[in-house]
C-alpha cells in the first residue's frame, strides 16, 4: 500500500474517532511501528493532525486533505480563464500530457486543436475527452484512487518513460521561490517524469497557490511557462525571470487577452 493511500485511511479513521494510536495504525494498515511513525510525521508536517502521547489527533480547527471534487469548485472562474488561455497553446497533431489537476482539467475541457494525442492518468480528463472522435487518448494505467480521481502505481512512470510529448500541462498545490510543491511524494515523481518526457512544460495555477504551502518539491528547472490569473509576487517573478520561465497572466478585463513576459527580455 502506498503512503498516500495509508494517509487517507488514517484521516478517515481519525475523522470518525478523533484520535488514533500508533498501535491502531499498525493494526488497521498492517504496517510496522516505524512505518506508522513515518506516516504520523507526514500528517503532522501537513498540519492535518497534531501529535499526542502515543499517536495523533485532530487539531481544534479540523483541516482535511480536500477531495478532487471539493477542489473542483474552488476558484472556478480563475481556473476557466487559465484553462482557456492554456488550451490555445495546443496545436493540431501534437502529443500532450495532462496531469491530474482541476485547473489542468479546465485546459482539457477547452481544447480546440484537432488530431492530438492526449496522455493522462486522470479519469475525469479521460471522461471529458472520450466523446471526441478527432483525438486519441492514451491512459496511463495503474491502481484506481477514487478520492483523487487518478490512476497510480509504478506502471504509470514506466509507461511515461516510453513516451515523448510536445507539451505537458501540470498543476501545483503551492508555488514558492524555490519551486512547485505538492502533498504526496509519489505524485511529484510522476510529475517529474511527465516534465522530463515533454519538450515544453506548462504549469497552470491560480493565485491561491502563491500563499499555500505543501511538502514535496518540483524544481523550476523543469518548467518553461507559468499561466496564472493574477499578478505573480515579486520575489517569485524575479526567480522565474532568472530561470527563463515565461509568465502568462490572464487579463481581468478581457479573457481573450494575456500578457507574457518574453523569455528573451532583459
Amino acid at each position: 500500500m502506498y503512503q498516500e493511500e495509508r494517509l487517507l485511511k488514517i484521516l478517515d479513521y481519525i475523522s470518525e474517532n478523533h484520535a488514533m494510536s500508533v498501535m491502531d495504525i499498525c493494526s488497521l494498515l498492517d504496517v510496522s511501528r516505524d512505518t506508522a511513525r513515518r506516516d504520523i510525521v507526514k500528517l503532522v508536517q501537513e498540519g492535518v493532525v497534531i501529535r499526542t502521547h502515543g499517536g495523533v489527533a485532530l487539531p481544534q480547527l479540523k483541516k482535511e486533505i480536500a477531495t478532487y471534487q471539493e477542489r473542483l469548485i474552488d476558484e472556478t472562474d480563475s481556473k476557466n480563464k487559465i484553462g482557456k488561455i492554456a488550451a490555445k497553446l495546443v496545436q493540431d497533431r501534437e502529443t500532450v500530457i495532462f496531469d491530474v489537476s482541476t485547473t489542468v482539467q479546465s485546459v482539457a475541457e477547452q481544447i480546440s486543436a484537432k488530431n492530438i494525442t492526449v496522455v493522462t492518468h486522470s479519469i475525469d480528463i479521460v471522461g471529458i475527452l472520450s466523446g471526441r472522435e478527432d483525438l486519441q487518448v492514451y491512459v496511463l494505467g495503474g491502481y484506481l484512487h477514487t478520492k483523487n480521481r487518478l490512476l497510480y502505481g509504478p506502471s504509470v512512470i514506466d509507461k511515461l518513460r516510453e513516451l515523448r510529448a510536445d507539451k505537458a500541462f501540470i498543476g501545483a498545490t503551492s508555488i514558492q521561490t524555490d519551486g512547485l510543491y505538492f502533498p504526496y511524494e509519489d505524485d511529484v515523481s510522476v510529475k517529474k517524469e511527465m516534465a522530463r518526457r515533454s519538450d515544453q512544460v506548462i504549469v497552470v495555477a491560480d493565485f491561491t497557490k502563491f500563499t499555500s504551502k505543501s511538502v514535496y518539491r518540483l524544481d523550476f528547472d523543469l518548467v518553461d511557462i507559468l499561466i496564472t490569473d493574477q499578478e505573480v509576487p515579486n520575489e517569485i517573478r524575479e526567480v522565474l525571470h532568472n530561470k527563463n520561465i515565461a509568465i502568462i497572466q490572464c487579463e481581468e478585463k478581457d479573457k481573450d487577452k494575456y500578457e507574457e513576459d518574453n523569455k528573451d527580455e532583459s
